[in-house]
């Protein structure tokens, strides 16, 4: 907690005790209310020698102004209300977001409680602390505990800040019983997060059952034929996740038993080869136990509060995590497949950006960074390496073209090399032969490959950072549907479709969207599938282990925002 929080949290514990109060009944006007939020006050706090607080009174103006300075959380008597009674239940039900009680219902705010009731003349000092707890739990809820940028470098989300205080003000308006469903329309109403709400639900639910056992290893391999008791507690795991397989084969690993094995491999990102080795990932995934897998649903909540509380009806969703792109338009799911993501020392930046037009036969300027850790060397190794490759080197300072033939490359290096390399469009381009610009100033965007054997690999976290796409071609008829002239089959007449196509290729040509298309890049690894199903997959960016550490040593005090 910042020292700038603490001081104002201490400030507004003060207030009820700095200034003699009127009796209750009259203490509760507006005007005490108003004097207090609607501006900065300067208050001593015990007349420190080294100068006066101030009370930072924005979010709760904008709360009490919209209710004309009417106190919400106590009586006529100064004693706290039925409506206080439905704040505290929504904050002890705060795990039920994935939030934590104590960030809200704390011990100064218990302790405010206890002194209100004894004295009703500490009422404006409750009273403000309790709409303080309320803004913070609403902030935390719709725009995430912590500013994104500051968790991991390769977020870029920008923190927003809780602006829906008519609808804040208009749940609290409607009285105690419908407290806590108005408040949960707050937060992020998109169905990435709600079935993430559901699956906290059911995981939490088998917490408090006993969780689920773990499973040894039986020292061999398990496969189609085998036969072995570890095989019937694996059938119980695989149906506690959801993945309905029959307890008649026992002991046995039968073929329904194998079939279930792949699809639940499948799910979580491990290879679905339908065997589960000696040290096997299929038993760590399954293993880990129901804390792990409910921390890390928070997290992802988490993450999914960064976005905006409502996504727009059409919009592109890359999981950088699971390596899966998916379009959405008009709520339907109309593209997914597979996407191949950056590596973990070159991760894909988390971010929301748009596509604004096509490239088709785009060239590639190899980036800098790329050019001093894997073009140099290649050069060393084989002179006519750009030659081979469809590639040609440009002054860096006059844009001309260079015969590499001159260059002395076992000298070059990151200090000497006022050169920069593009790669020609061709089926051999590194980005194939349709790009998708983004916004972004790192240099970021999704594309086709010249290397399509990659779809096939169960672990795709294989680029320098952009995001490669699995059906390129398609993505670009669909954004490019409703301009004439460049449907599926003269986009495939336009590019050239392989290695083999002898076809004299055409200039770079761009197409602009007539409406830019949302796209976000999310790193999840705890998700809903459309079965119903949680799947899990591992925290290959260490991103998560990140933030979890984060989310348990923070603790946010009074802090609003």
């Amino acid at each position: 907690m910042s020292w700038s929080h603490l001081v104002r949290k201490s400030i507004l514990i003060a207030l009820g005790f700095s200034f003699v109060l009127p009796r209750a009944a009259e203490a509760m006007g507006e005007d005490i209310i108003r004097n207090y939020v609607s501006r900065q006050v300067a208050v001593p706090l015990i007349k420190p020698s080294w100068g006066n607080f101030i009370i930072h009174t924005e979010p709760l103006n904008k709360l009490y102004s919209l209710r004309s300075y009417s106190a919400i959380w106590v009586d006529d008597n100064g004693k706290p209300n039925v409506m206080f009674d439905s704040l505290k239940a929504v904050f002890m039900a705060a795990d039920r977001q994935g939030l934590d009680a104590s960030d809200y219902w704390d011990s100064e705010l218990q302790s405010l409680y206890d002194k209100v009731q004894r004295n009703n003349q500490n009422w404006i000092t409750f009273e403000l602390a309790s709409s303080e707890a309320l803004v913070r739990y609403v902030s935390h809820l719709s725009t995430g505990r912590f500013d994104p940028e500051l968790v991991d470098s390769d977020i870029k989300y920008k923190k927003r800040n809780f602006s829906e205080f008519n609808e804040l003000a208009a749940a609290v308006a409607n009285g105690p019983v419908s407290l806590q469903v108005n408040l949960d329309q707050l937060a992020p109403l998109h169905e990435r997060y709600q079935s993430l709400v559901q699956g906290l639900a059911q995981l939490r639910s088998i917490k408090a059952q006993g969780g689920w056992s773990t499973t040894a290893s039986p020292g061999f391999a398990l496969k189609l034929g085998v036969k072995d008791p570890v095989i019937v507690q694996l059938r119980n795991r695989l149906n506690q996740m959801g993945y309905a397989v029959s307890m008649v084969g026992g002991e046995n690993f039968d073929a329904e038993f194998e079939k279930v094995l792949i699809q639940y491999q499948a799910a979580n990102g491990l290879m679905a080869d339908g065997i589960i080795g000696t040290r096997s990932e299929v038993l760590r995934s399954l293993n880990y136990n129901v804390h792990q897998r409910i921390s890390r649903i928070e997290v992802t909540m988490e993450k999914l509060r960064w976005l905006p509380r409502v996504l727009e009806s059409r919009h592109i969703m890359v999981n950088l995590a699971t390596t899966e792109f998916r379009l959405w338009d008009e709520g339907k799911q109309v593209f997914y497949f597979k996407t191949i993501n950056g590596q973990p020392f070159r991760r894909t930046p988390s971010m929301r950006d748009a596509i604004t037009f096509v490239n088709l036969n785009p060239t590639w300027t190899v980036p800098h960074s790329i050019a001093i850790r894997d073009k140099i060397p290649a050069l060393r190794k084989d002179s006519q390496y750009l030659e081979k490759n469809n590639m040609v080197l440009l002054d860096a300072s006059t844009d001309e073209r260079v015969d590499s033939s001159l260059i002395d490359w076992s000298r070059a290096s990151a200090r000497n090399f006022p050169y920069y390399i593009r790669q020609m469009p061709g089926p051999d381009n590194a980005l194939g032969v349709v790009k998708f610009p983004l916004q972004n100033p790192w240099a970021i965007y999704m594309h086709d490959t010249n290397e399509k054997q990659l779809f096939a690999d169960g672990k795709r976290h294989r680029s320098s950072g952009c995001v490669r796409l699995e059906q390129p071609l398609e993505l670009a008829a669909y954004l490019l549907q409703d301009q004439p002239g460049w449907d599926i089959n003269t986009i495939r007449n336009f590019v050239p479709m392989s290695a083999y196509d002898r076809r004299v290729v055409e200039t770079e040509r761009r197409v602009n969207l007539k409406k830019a298309m949302p796209v976000y890049f999310v790193y999840l690894t705890a998700e809903k599938n459309a079965d119903g199903r949680i799947r899990f997959v591992e925290d290959v960016y260490g991103q998560d282990y990140r933030l979890q550490k984060a989310l348990e040593n923070k603790r946010n005090g009074n802090e609003t925002f």
